[in-house]
């Protein structure tokens, strides 16, 4: 079976959450371990050439060029060919829309380019003659599955809809918050059939939603865990689309990501300053010290907890939360380690605390992944209040790096973490529940044998693809059937 993956981000090379993780991660698993031939298309990006550089990997230039016709424009570029594995990545190169300085989706900051809508419907518009180059057959061939992910990847399944593809659809939501919104005009402008304006397809509220358009051309829309699934069909979390997924949607399937077990693995992490495993948890110990000391945290006691935070500094991670208890933390006995950045207000009260109580509070502005790994590493346990969240990632690798996770029991936390045995939930999302899940917290690390029953466990969950590609590969089965 051939599937086509179709993404704007897919990490190392092209990332800015944690889209581009499942996008390497999933197509890798069913590849490797199941034997589907899966491919992933992906943008061309100034920043790639250097990252694949940097992995010792080189492209193979498709000699014919391809030229890509989107509404009244013809976009003219080629197609990038590298393996991964037993995975074939196709990045796209047409350089007058992705050879930019700047982020994935913008100059720089929170702006986007104003042509977005043209970047990704070039990126769908050509899944077609790239399936043919991935796959070495006839040209106009298709994938037996096309594989979308997030709006970004919508107008793939526009595309595949209006023209007619004879191949099986799918797209996933990995946060229905960003549902690729344009004006209409972005209709014509494309080449998409008025007759798709509709409130079954791409039409939202007078507008154009790229996600929503995916979904209402998918033969099956899939999200990141099956409690999100659940949530975004209420008004709370449906994103004003929750009426169109109750009653316009297919089939609404909820699928748990999970993590390369072998990028994420304690024992061979070359960022962290000792190895340690599930059998042998001595280098934890040693990470936890060196992590203290690179933190600017000296003179940490043994019964003090060290808690680590990875986030983006925004409402929906909760981080506000976290900073409302953290002068809390000196009468409790604890110590936070924190590495973020994204709202200046909250960076800024991230700097302010941890100047203020620099004795039990670090915090480094930014992302650096070394750093993140010993934090995982080093840390006992690690916060994530999110409102919401979709799947989450940062709760897999805390539990394979034995860093026990406090989390809300919202959307994917709430599937992958439980209390007990693997982690400790929050009653609530708010500030006090937040106090009193890091007290219980506290009073179980000095519980020797309770924590090192509970570490064991959350380091012995099986967080890896197999299960998850396992059940995306069902899926592609029944839709071909």
């Amino acid at each position: 079976m051939r599937v086509l993956h179709v993404s704007s981000e897919i990490a190392p090379f092209a990332q800015s959450g944690g889209l581009a993780d499942v996008v390497a991660g999933l197509p890798s698993a069913q590849a490797s371990i199941l034997g589907i031939d899966a491919a992933v298309l992906v943008p061309y990006y100034k920043s790639v050439e250097a990252k694949l550089e940097a992995a010792g990997l080189a492209t193979v230039n498709h000699l014919e060029p391809l030229a890509i016709q989107v509404g009244a424009y013809t976009f003219h570029g080629s197609l990038r060919i590298t393996r991964v594995g037993r995975v074939k990545y196709g990045f796209l190169d047409v350089p007058q829309l992705y050879d930019r300085e700047g982020t994935l989706y913008g100059p720089g900051g929170t702006g986007e380019w104003v042509d977005n809508h043209l970047r990704y419907a070039v990126l769908g518009k050509a899944a077609r003659a790239a399936s043919a180059i991935l796959y070495d057959s006839a040209a106009g061939d298709v994938p037996d599955v096309l594989h979308a992910h997030d709006w970004q990847g919508g107008p793939s399944l526009i595309y595949a809809r209006s023209e007619q593809w004879p191949c099986a659809t799918a797209i996933t939501i990995h946060n229905l918050a960003y549902r690729g919104i344009f004006p209409k005009a972005t209709m014509a402008e494309l080449g998409i059939p008025w007759a798709m304006f509709t409130p079954k397809l791409v039409e939202f509220y007078d507008q154009v939603s790229f996600l929503k358009g995916g979904m209402g051309c998918a033969d099956v829309v899939t999200t990141v865990s099956p409690s999100y699934a659940q949530e975004i069909l209420t008004p709370e979390r449906g994103e004003a689309l929750d009426g169109f997924l109750r009653w316009d949607i297919k089939r609404l399937v909820g699928v748990v990501n999970g993590i390369d077990t072998d990028a994420w693995n304690p024992a061979t992490d070359k960022a962290l300053p000792a190895a340690f495993s599930a059998k042998d948890t001595a280098g934890k110990d040693v990470c936890r010290t060196t992590l203290a000391e690179e933190a600017g945290l000296p003179d940490l006691f043994d019964d003090e907890p060290l808690i680590g935070v990875i986030a983006r500094m925004t409402d929906q991670k909760g981080l506000d939360l976290v900073a409302d208890i953290a002068p809390e933390l000196a009468n409790l006995g604890a110590r936070l380690v924190v590495l973020g950045a994204g709202d200046p207000a909250l960076e800024d009260r991230f700097r302010w605390l941890a100047k203020t109580f620099s004795h039990h509070i670090a915090t480094r502005i930014g992302f650096d992944v070394g750093y993140a790994r010993r934090i995982y590493g080093g840390s006992d346990f690690f916060v994530m209040p999110s409102r919401f969240e979709p799947c989450g990632l940062g709760q897999l690798y805390a539990m394979r790096y034995g860093s026990i996770p406090i989390v809300t029991a919202v959307g994917g936390l709430r599937d992958t973490v439980q209390d007990p045995p693997t982690g400790i939930k929050l009653h609530s999302v708010t500030a006090p529940a937040l106090l009193d899940a890091v007290a219980r917290a506290v009073a179980l690390y000095r519980n020797s044998v309770a924590f090192a029953s509970r570490r064991r466990a959350a380091m012995m969950r099986d967080s890896s693809w197999l299960a998850s590609a396992n059940e995306y590969v069902a899926l592609y089965r029944s839709l071909r059937a």
